[in-house]
């Protein structure tokens, strides 16, 4: 066993004296932290600080979805869209139809010549209302552009989509299916 003595402070003794005093300290910080956050004033601040905090993301989540929904909104419309008469209805080799229900608009679906394929029709606008009951007539709408596939002297009916429509595509390979199996000689090819 040592022997220990008590002296009198030094000015030699200073940063010996402060690193015990640190790691002292440092013994109690995680006991201190646990009572500082049992502090009823401490939860609240905190609280209020998350919350604040799950606010601001929230508002920045809702503010960059209505940005991308303008701006996709706007890349929609550019084109084909802005005149649906002209860019589906002027010529014999393209069309532009709508389900109705009840008198509403519930979906549409579209066909134009493919450009990068000879002889083939592309399906396009094939889209539902956001609350519309099932699928609103999405079999007899491409039932109608296969039909007019035929009557027009089409090959084959062909639909692209974008590789970001995960349930559209699900949706286009189930229906590419059913429509296979009722009209093989009808589609020849659904390219995704």
């Amino acid at each position: 066993m040592e022997d220990y003595w008590i002296r009198r402070f030094e000015d030699r003794d200073y940063e010996e004296a402060r690193e015990v005093l640190i790691s002292g300290l440092n013994e109690h910080s995680s006991t201190l932290f646990r009572c500082a956050l049992q502090q009823p004033g401490i939860q609240l601040a905190l609280l209020s600080v998350f919350l604040v905090l799950a606010l601001a993301v929230l508002a920045v989540n809702r503010t960059a979805y209505q940005f991308v929904s303008i701006c996709w909104t706007e890349v929609a419309l550019k084109d084909d869209l802005l005149d649906i008469k002209k860019s589906y209805m002027e010529t014999s080799d393209s069309f532009f139809w709508v389900a109705d229900c009840n008198g509403k608009v519930v979906g549409t679906i579209a066909a134009l010549p493919f450009k990068e394929m000879v002889g083939a029709l592309e399906l396009k606008c094939l889209s539902n209302k956001v609350k519309s009951d099932g699928q609103g007539g999405l079999k007899v709408r491409c039932r109608a552009v296969i039909d007019f596939a035929q009557a027009n002297g089409f090959q084959s009916t062909v639909l692209c989509t974008s590789v970001i429509q995960h349930e559209g595509k699900k949706l286009y390979e189930r229906l590419g299916k059913i429509l296979l199996q009722r009209t093989a000689r009808d589609l020849k090819n659904i390219l995704l």
